[in-house]
C-alpha cells in the first residue's frame, strides 16, 4: 500500500488533509500529523509513531511537508527509519494543494515518479492571479 503522510507547523497539515479530502474523498491511505504550537519535540515524534504505526517496510510512503529542513519533517523521517525504514519512503516539501493532489493521482504510478510529478506540478501551479485592468475595464474578474 502507498500512503500518503502530510506534515506540518502549525495547522498547515490537518487542513492540507482537509482540503484534499475535498477535492478527492476522504482516503484511509492520508495521514497527517502538526506540529503544534507550543508542542514539545517528543510528544510530537509520538504523534508520529502513533500515526505511522500501520506503515510496514513492505508499504510506501510519500511524505508531503511543508518546509524541506523543517523539524516536521526531519523528525518524520528519523522516526520513519526507527520503524519500516526509509528505503520505501520519499519527502517532498513546499507542499501546496496541487502537489497532494498529484500525489494521488500518481498512487499507480512508481515512487520516484510520482515524487518529480508532485515537484514539477508544485512549480507550475504557483503563478499570479490577473485581473482585466485599465481605462476599458470595471475592474471585473
Amino acid at each position: 500500500m502507498r500512503y500518503h503522510l502530510i506534515v506540518s507547523h502549525g495547522s498547515l497539515a490537518s487542513g492540507m488533509a482537509e482540503a484534499l479530502g475535498m477535492l478527492v474523498g476522504q482516503r484511509d491511505d492520508v495521514l497527517q500529523v502538526s506540529f503544534r504550537d507550543g508542542m514539545a519535540l517528543p510528544a510530537f515524534q509520538e504523534q508520529v509513531r502513533q500515526v505511522t504505526a500501520p506503515i510496514t517496510a513492505e508499504d510506501e510512503v510519500l511524505v508531503i511537508a511543508d518546509l524541506v529542513n523543517g523539524s516536521p519533517l526531519t523528525t518524520t523521517m528519523s522516526v520513519l527509519s526507527e520503524g519500516p525504514g526509509l528505503r520505501n519512503v520519499r519527502a517532498v516539501g513546499g507542499m501546496n494543494l496541487p502537489m497532494a493532489v498529484t500525489a494521488i493521482e500518481g498512487e499507480d504510478d512508481p515512487l520516484d515518479e510520482t515524487a518529480e510529478a508532485m515537484m514539477a506540478c508544485a512549480g507550475e501551479e504557483v503563478k499570479r492571479f490577473q485581473t482585466e485592468t485599465g481605462a476599458d475595464s470595471d475592474d471585473d474578474i
